[in-house]
């Protein structure tokens, strides 16, 4: 995957290296929901389940396109997901948290006409998370009362892949999903009662959107 997110970041830098009228650049402002499920492993299985949550997200986004349909597009967002995690009777309260963040997603992208009114893509990227706000997460370790066992991290990063329809060259429809690289949360506390890990915490969110360019 670095391999990958490597290769992306030097299409990008190839790209401004290009004359500036081989570029066709548009830019707007965008939004949407987000539907994220934490995807959990290890021993945490078996003392908390994931449910689907609705969250929603906000920003700026900028298209180029280069040559023969290929282009990149990339926003810079204010999202806030929304995650569960359900006890599974094991003396663990459960939570639902209010992740925000700052995120920045960078994808490869091709267009493909269909008629003089509307364009379809698709596209795919990585994408950096900067958390904001509180990270601590409202569940406790039954054995130390007070303190928390989940704090969220500073940094994640993720890929996307979706597709859309550009109609007009000014509105924009798009689903992607989103698939969690790095972990989103990380423990406190060193010796937990139920032996919990949380070093296998990521999250995938689907999401739906809408931009409008000017």
């Amino acid at each position: 995957m670095k391999k990958k997110i490597l290769s992306l970041l030097l299409l990008i830098a190839a790209t401004f290296s290009l004359p500036a009228h081989a570029i066709d650049f548009d830019w707007g402002v965008t939004g949407g929901v987000n539907i994220s499920k934490l995807r959990l492993k290890s021993d945490l299985k078996q003392n908390f389940s994931a449910d689907n949550k609705a969250g929603w997200y906000l920003g700026v986004k900028a298209h180029a396109s280069l040559l023969m349909g290929f282009g990149f597009d990339g926003a810079l967002l204010y999202s806030q997901e929304k995650y569960n995690l359900d006890a599974r009777g094991v003396g663990y309260a459960g939570d639902n948290k209010t992740a925000r963040y700052l995120s920045v997603p960078i994808n490869l992208r091709y267009d493909m006409g269909i008629g003089s009114l509307a364009t379809v893509y698709v596209a795919t990227g990585p994408q950096f998370d900067m958390a904001l706000g509180s990270k601590n997460w409202d569940i406790t370790d039954p054995n130390y009362t007070g303190n928390d066992v989940f704090k969220s991290e500073s940094w994640t990063t993720s890929w996307n892949v979706g597709a859309g329809v550009k109609v007009l060259d000014t509105v924009e429809l798009n689903v992607t999903y989103n698939f969690g690289l790095s972990d989103v949360t990380k423990t406190v506390l060193s010796n937990l009662g139920q032996n919990v890990r949380t070093d296998n915490v990521k999250a995938n969110t689907f999401k739906v959107g809408l931009t409008v360019y000017f």
